[in-house]
């Protein structure tokens, strides 16, 4: 089966960002767009840089009313990705190899951040292996330093 494309163009009210505070309004915006792409086209959408601009151009307290978008949605390895950008702007879709660099670049940095960890564990647990000798350590000199003055005071 060819990819599916399908291609809309919307206007996105972003007035329900103006409910929030003042200082969470550009955040409330770009959720509300990506929530009305979602909930019309029904997929995983991709941001493009043309809206992240126009929404934060004003600032975080004072993003636009509305946005006229232009998305396109496709199918890519069984999920529906939409790409967007405003309306004028060209989609720019990274191709199949840009994609699967991406996926080995978070596969690597996961894998990275579990040996990283795996190793903090195993200096923590090395740690407490450490401190156990030294804390046996101290209670065989105690108790040797205790059979001592019993000999003395036998004497």
């Amino acid at each position: 089966m060819p990819d599916q494309k399908e291609e809309r163009v919307f206007t996105i009210p972003l007035r329900r960002a103006f409910v929030t505070e003042q200082t969470n309004r550009g955040w409330k915006a770009m959720d509300l767009a990506r929530a009305f792409l979602e909930r019309h086209m029904k997929g995983t959408v991709k941001m493009g840089k043309s809206i992240n601009e126009s929404v934060w151009a004003r600032g975080i307290q004072n993003p636009p009313r509305r946005i006229r978008v232009h998305a396109v949605k496709e199918r890519i390895d069984e999920e529906n990705i939409i790409f967007a950008e405003l309306v004028g702007t060209e989609i720019k879709k990274p191709s199949a190899e840009e994609i699967k660099k991406k996926e080995q670049k978070e596969k690597e940095k996961e894998k990275k951040i579990r040996e990283e960890r795996r190793e903090r564990k195993g200096k923590s647990e090395a740690e407490k292996i450490k401190e156990e000798k030294e804390a046996s350590v101290a209670r065989e000199t105690a108790e040797v330093k205790a059979e001592e003055k019993k000999i003395e005071e036998k004497k």
